[in-house]
Parts: C-alpha cells; sequence; structure tokens
C-alpha cells in the first residue's frame, strides 16, 4: 500500500512539473525571414515651431527561436533607405535610424489551452543615430558644416508580447515595449548627446501558408521623448524625433 501511495505521488508531482509542450507556438515563432516595408518619420524641424516628415524604405532580416525550454530569442537587423527631407529654411533635416542590430530575450507562459502565449522580455541593440546625423545648416555660420554625432546608440529596454493562435494556419501578435537610446556622442558645438526614450508599439499577423514557408505583416509606431540632457546650438533647437510608423511585409522559412 505505501509503494502504491509513492507511486500516485510520484506521478502526480510528475505531471504538475511536465515540461510545457510549445510546439504548437513553435510551428510560428521558429522562422528566418526577410521583409520589406517603408516608414515615415516626423521630427522637429531646426529651430522648432514645426514638424517635418521624411519617407523611406525598409529592408529587414529577422531570426526567431522558441526553445523548448520556453526561452524566446528574436534578432532583428534592419536598415533604411531613400529617406531624408528639407525644412522651410533650407536644413537638410535628419531621420530616426539609418540600420542597426537589435535582440530581444524573454521567457514565454503558454495559457488558453495552447492558444495563447505570453513573453515578458528584455532587449538591446546597436542603432545609428540617424536623428543627429545631418549638418547643422540654417544655425550658424559657425557649424554650418558639422555633424553632431559618431553614428549609434546603445539601445536597452524591456517589452512584452502576446501571441494568439487562431489555427494552425494563422497566428496574431501584439509587442510593446519601452527602450532608453544612449547616444554615444560627445558635447559638440553646444549640442548635447541626444539621449531618448523610445516607446513601440507593433501589431502583426503570420501566415504559414504552407509547410516551412511563412508570410508575415506587420505594423508599428514609435513615440520618442527626449531626455532633459539633449541640448541646444547657439540658441536654436536641435531637430528632435517625435515619431515613426511604418509597416513591412515578410517572407520566410519555418524550421
Amino acid at each position: 500500500m505505501r509503494k502504491i501511495l509513492f507511486s500516485l505521488l510520484a506521478i502526480g508531482g510528475a505531471s504538475a512539473f511536465a515540461a510545457t509542450d510549445y510546439s504548437q507556438f513553435q510551428a510560428f515563432d521558429d522562422e528566418v525571414s526577410v521583409g520589406w516595408g517603408m516608414k515615415q518619420d516626423t521630427v522637429t524641424a531646426i529651430g522648432g515651431g514645426e514638424n517635418n516628415t521624411s519617407s523611406s524604405n525598409i529592408v529587414n532580416l529577422e531570426g526567431e527561436r522558441l526553445l523548448n525550454n520556453g526561452i524566446w530569442i528574436d534578432v532583428n537587423a534592419g536598415m533604411t533607405f531613400g529617406q531624408g527631407s528639407t525644412s522651410t529654411n533650407g536644413a537638410q533635416e535628419p531621420v530616426i535610424s539609418d540600420y542597426g542590430v537589435n535582440g530581444k530575450v524573454g521567457y514565454a507562459f503558454q495559457v488558453a489551452d495552447t492558444h495563447l502565449l505570453l513573453t515578458p522580455y528584455g532587449l538591446a541593440g546597436l542603432n545609428n543615430n540617424g536623428i543627429a546625423d545631418g549638418p547643422l545648416n540654417g544655425i550658424a555660420t559657425s557649424t554650418s558644416s558639422t555633424t553632431t554625432s559618431n553614428q549609434f546608440y546603445y539601445t536597452a529596454g524591456v517589452g512584452g508580447r502576446i501571441e494568439y493562435r487562431i489555427n494552425t494556419a494563422i497566428l496574431v501578435f501584439a509587442d510593446q515595449n519601452a527602450a532608453y537610446n544612449w547616444d554615444q556622442t560627445g558635447y559638440n558645438n553646444g549640442i548635447q548627446p541626444q539621449n531618448m526614450y523610445a516607446f513601440t508599439s507593433t501589431l502583426g499577423v503570420k501566415f504559414n501558408i504552407v509547410k516551412d514557408f511563412q508570410v508575415g505583416v506587420k505594423g508599428f509606431y514609435t513615440s520618442y521623448q527626449p531626455d532633459s540632457s539633449s541640448g541646444t546650438a547657439s540658441g536654436v533647437a536641435y531637430p528632435q524625433a517625435q515619431s515613426t510608423v511604418g509597416g513591412l511585409v515578410s517572407i520566410g522559412l519555418t524550421y
């Protein structure tokens, strides 16, 4: 009787701590893809008082993996091109970010009978400092040919992701994160490093059309909040990022 009791307790304990089966979500999240899209940046013009917008194309490479133990990893490398606009005073307005590499690592919690996955994560990256990438034309003669950046930010933050698996062919997801960008520019011609907060919301859907082939669509919106360290040049405000909105379509392989 004692052996039977211990056996039942052992079986019950093993069931309680059994590994979660992530295979239904791995069918979508174990993927590599290439994406193409567009974005529009809104930037406060040199001197303030107006906002300028510029549009650009996006090329994106992504690798994603959901491990059997629930660890989720996502790496994105992207670049933009065909960008830029000119303000009313003739100054070239810089855009937000020309290229970068960013990674996310989190732990996935599966709920709702294999249909819902919740993943809190941390993120880190290295991104081109596009907002401080242009010459300060129109500010002052002494700075008319001065660039204000050594071209990159360190990025770090946290976020959360929710995925809903409709069926074996369609999965929708939403992602929200908050990040801080450390501009690696030193104090230059009266301008402080352009540190900023970035809050990004993403909505997307993945379609597993046929075996090992996936099509994805997503849209995103980023709001930027300059840190108090962002300064001025010659008493005129340097351009500040306001927001970015965009979307892309991707094709990829699942594995």
